[in-house]
């Protein structure tokens, strides 16, 4: 009877300390993710004062913005993930089209909106 009062407890406490865990993990990204907004909008300003500084900023269709700077970063993030091999950037790039395809069948599913139609609003 100990012995499974102890698992008992065991679990419990391994329960808990997953549950910190993944609550420490949500505030430890949501901090990153407030601060990147912070830096990327900081240097967008910084670039486009450079940029008029330079007396360049009026050569460009329009200033630089958060999301230009956040499609660099995805490309350079994307670059790194697959080093240069484009099989592996062409089965990353299916991979990606294969889950949100799934997820928006999902949710068509869930709310009973055909696919195709969910599709066309993405």
């Amino acid at each position: 009877m100990f012995p499974l009062y102890v698992r008992k407890c065991m679990t419990q406490q391994n329960e808990q300390q997953r549950n910190r865990m993944l609550s420490l993990l949500r505030e430890g990204e949501r901090r990153m993710l407030v601060q990147l907004s912070g830096l990327l909008r900081t240097s967008v300003d910084e670039i486009n004062a450079e940029l008029e500084k330079e007396e360049l900023l009026s050569t460009l269709e329009q200033p630089v913005t958060v999301e230009y700077l956040n499609g660099v970063i995805q490309h350079h993030l994307f670059e790194r993930l697959h080093k240069g091999d484009m099989h592996a950037a062409q089965r990353m790039l299916n991979q990606y089209q294969n889950d949100l395809e799934a997820m928006l069948n999902q949710e068509a599913a869930q709310t009973d909106v055909p696919a195709e139609e969910v599709k066309a609003q993405a």
